[in-house]
């Protein structure tokens, strides 16, 4: 198992390859069929609380915003859709 650091910037980077894989643009939605059905399942406990501090640097690097939701929701932004390319 690598470091913190290294497993958020994996997920990090699955989350925005997410984005990219689908051709997203600014106001998609990352699909929460795929991110609790399908990737959640594969974490770790501890890669699961990793993925809540990896999802708030994206946030707070502007990159996605949160919309809410029964289930948590993030929407990719202009400047996300940006740092696809």
């Amino acid at each position: 198992m690598g470091s913190k650091e290294e497993i958020k910037f994996a997920i990090k980077d699955e989350l925005m390859g997410r984005f990219r894989k689908t051709g997203a643009g600014a106001g998609d939605l990352l699909a929460s069929d795929w991110l609790y059905n399908e990737y959640l399942v594969t974490l770790s406990p501890r890669e699961e609380q990793i993925l809540e501090e990896a999802v708030n640097e994206l946030i707070h690097a502007g990159l996605l915003e949160y919309v809410g939701g029964r289930k948590p929701t993030y929407r990719l932004t202009k400047k996300g859709e940006e740092s696809l390319c």
